[in-house]
């Protein structure tokens, strides 16, 4: 509710096309991609040698990086377009954490041509991360969501809210390692396990250990779900 009043009131604020919403150019060029090719070019790509399961760069040759190889992960993919550093850094902070929500346009709209190319995924339905209530309440909303609706809409897949975040948990940019993975234990739960599609795409807007969209994906399979592929902004 609060995610699609968010979005009707950046349309009604930035309704124009045309406009990098990065640095306010205007180019006919640029249509409902909201970003310019100068500003589109300082967004470093994930690209090269890349794990097969987590998008992890990778400087030898082989389908799964070590932490892969030494820990399950639970979800079939995880993909992601940027290097969380960078313009890709400073933009996914503001949008996260500066109040500017209309950033999901640009960053939905860079996502979907991404998935566009990648013609052998499969998905039923488009699912966000939760964030806590009183988190959601203080920010106005919720960046996941903002970016699984843009989605789903220009790909005519349902967006489907299935889990809820039960605690509100330690930011984890401010843990290390492991601590990351125990900060998230039991942090989910399912909303309503009788309509849990089989084939979900579960968004983020970062992936860092990966805890988060492993905790989610345990929570969907546990109820029904059978594949899960992980997208975010950056990694």
């Amino acid at each position: 509710m609060i995610d699609n009043l968010m979005r009707d009131i950046a349309e009604i604020l930035l309704p124009e096309k045309n406009t990098c919403l990065v640095c306010g150019y205007k180019a006919s060029y640029i249509g409902s991609s909201h970003i310019c090719m100068h500003c589109e070019s300082l967004l470093p790509r994930l690209e090269g040698l890349l794990c097969a399961r987590c998008s992890k760069p990778m400087e030898n040759d082989g389908d799964l990086c070590n932490e892969c190889i030494r820990m399950e992960k639970v979800f079939e993919r995880s993909l992601a377009l940027f290097q969380y550093k960078g313009k890709a850094k400073e933009l996914i902070n503001d949008f996260k954490y500066h109040n500017k929500s209309h950033l999901y346009k640009m960053f939905g709209y860079q996502m979907v041509q991404f998935l566009n190319n990648k013609n052998e995924i499969d998905i039923d339905a488009v699912v966000p991360v939760p964030i806590h209530k009183s988190k959601e309440l203080k920010r106005g909303y919720n960046q996941s969501a903002l970016l699984a609706s843009y989605i789903s809409f220009n790909l005519s897949l349902p967006m489907v809210k299935l889990i809820k975040r039960n605690k509100e948990t330690k930011p984890q940019s401010q843990l290390r390692g492991y601590a990351r993975w125990s900060n998230m234990a039991d942090a989910f739960s399912i909303l309503d396990r009788r309509h849990v599609p089989h084939k979900l795409l579960l968004v983020d807007d970062i992936y860092t250990t990966g805890s988060t969209v492993n905790e989610c994906s345990k929570v969907l399979k546990q109820n029904g779900a059978n594949q899960i592929i992980c997208l975010t902004i950056a990694r």
